[in-house]
């Protein structure tokens, strides 16, 4: 993968007050990158700067590796965006909406419109006016004027803002061929967090307007905890299978952080994240039934996503 975005240490005041702390960050061609943070962390502000809608103060913001600030044009030809909301003429239909913003682009043909109406889904609906369109038919729509003239990133800000279950998938998905398929970089910002796991390889979390971590979504929620799983056992004599597994386990060697009885038919057993952690539980499972211990059920008693990773590091990181 290329370096699509590369963020150099930029910092940003309105007036005496800084809103921006040295943030740097590299985004690649092929990934959704989710820019995450809580309403007021500077996701908008860092968006608006990359498209050249703010000031840089300080750092500067490269696009395929020309420089917003040195040479705009080339860097800004390289982006699509969607800052807030997607606006079009409501009383036009999605098509000749479509054509208006193609006047402002260079080489857009008829055949690239037929495509990008495509990737995006509205062949059916594409004559109807925009007024008739649902707010996630807008937002492809919004889409797709922004990938007509083939940019290396795609930028969404809070992309699925009132949308509802089906055209958040519908949106999510799209997204996700855009840069799997097509080699996109598409950069999301959002609070939401259970749609960003699902939406996003890599994440960065900011806060107050620093930047926290950049890591994929995996690493980032197991990085956060403590690295451990835990596994509630369902056993015909928690006290007996407790001493059992102590005895004939190699707790020592690892694999189990803690074993606690939760009352007379239930263990809570801590693994490290790893691989062996199916054979260790079926490892314990034959010592049990060995010595005539009965086990009925094995669960997890959590597990964590990225919300639960984001509200632990910005709890640490002060907010």
């Amino acid at each position: 993968m290329e370096v699509a975005l590369k963020i150099d240490h930029i910092n940003k005041y309105f007036g005496k007050r800084q809103i921006l702390h040295d943030i740097s960050l590299e985004t690649y061609t092929g990934e959704v990158f989710g820019f995450l943070g809580p309403n007021g962390a500077g996701k908008t502000t860092t968006i608006k700067m990359i498209v050249g809608m703010l000031q840089i103060d300080d750092g500067d913001i490269s696009i395929c590796g020309s420089s917003v600030t040195k040479n705009f044009e080339a860097a800004l030809s390289n982006i699509g965006a969607i800052v807030e909301n997607p606006e079009f003429y409501k009383y036009m239909s999605g098509l000749d909406n479509l054509k208006q913003y193609a006047r402002m682009r260079k080489g857009v043909t008829p055949e690239r419109l037929k495509e990008v109406i495509d990737i995006v889904g509205l062949t059916d609906r594409i004559n109807d006016k925009v007024g008739k369109y649902s707010l996630g038919m807008r937002q492809r729509l919004g889409v797709a004027q922004a990938i007509m003239h083939n940019p290396k990133v795609l930028i969404l800000d809070e992309p699925t803002n009132g949308l509802d279950p089906a055209g958040i998938k519908q949106l999510r998905d799209l997204l996700r061929y855009l840069a799997h398929e097509t080699g996109i970089c598409v950069l999301v910002s959002s609070h939401l967090m259970s749609e960003m796991e699902l939406m996003c390889d890599r994440v960065g979390i900011v806060t107050n307007g620093t930047l926290l971590s950049v890591t994929s979504v995996e690493d980032f929620i197991n990085q956060s905890s403590d690295g451990t799983t835990h596994y509630v056992l369902e056993v015909s004599n928690a006290s007996l299978a407790s001493q059992i597994i102590l005895d004939h386990t190699p707790l020592q060697a690892n694999q189990a952080n803690s074993i606690q009885v939760l009352d007379d038919h239930h263990i809570e057993l801590g693994l490290d994240h790893s691989d062996s952690a199916n054979v260790f539980i079926k490892d314990i499972n034959k010592v049990l039934i060995t010595n005539d211990i009965d086990l009925y059920n094995v669960t997890t008693k959590d597990h964590r996503n990225l919300e639960d990773a984001f509200i632990e590091l910005t709890t640490k990181g002060g907010n």
